[in-house]
């Protein structure tokens, strides 16, 4: 909230750890122990202790947050969509609409991410309604999962792909 990054908000947990070592829990299974931080086990459990902070509570949090939000936006303003969807945003973790268009078909963000990066071998506007379409080329693109979401997703999801001349 304040626009640090997440290497600050590790040293400022780590820093919190050192400050307060009572009762530091290495799993539920072990009873409590005195925190460490020389011990690469202890860091790395307040590394994934503050991640899964971000993740499940602050970013679940917004997110719910802005989908009631967009949700009775729609309602009030009887839309479908409407620009500047913060839920979207937050739920696929980024302001580019290629990346939100090719998850809402069902790519991973990781595909996303590599149909992003080449996408001026993969993604073409389409002249009838400017929308973005992706090429059957993606089908061959050296990348398995990719290739593998491609075929699955061109078969639930055929519009999405621009059949190519020969």
């Amino acid at each position: 909230m304040e626009c640090s990054g997440l290497s600050y908000i590790m040293k400022r947990a780590i820093e919190y750890h050192k400050n307060h070592p009572d009762n530091f829990r290495v799993s539920a299974y072990q009873p409590p122990t005195t925190y460490n931080d020389r011990t690469k086990e202890h860091r790395n459990v307040v590394f994934a202790d503050t991640l899964e902070v971000i993740e499940n509570v602050i970013l679940f949090s917004i997110s719910n947050y802005f989908l009631r939000f967009s949700n009775e936006y729609k309602k009030v303003h009887d839309v479908t969509e409407f620009d500047n969807d913060w839920y979207e945003y937050v739920e696929f973790g980024t302001t580019n609409p290629l990346p939100i268009l090719l998850q809402r078909n069902g790519f991973s963000r990781e595909s996303a991410t590599y149909i992003r990066n080449h996408k001026e071998e993969y993604v073409v506007h389409d002249g009838s309604g400017g929308e973005l379409k992706l090429k059957s080329s993606l089908l061959a693109c050296g990348n398995t999962s990719v290739m593998t979401e491609a075929a699955s997703i061109k078969f639930n999801v055929p519009g999405l792909f621009l059949e190519e001349e020969a």
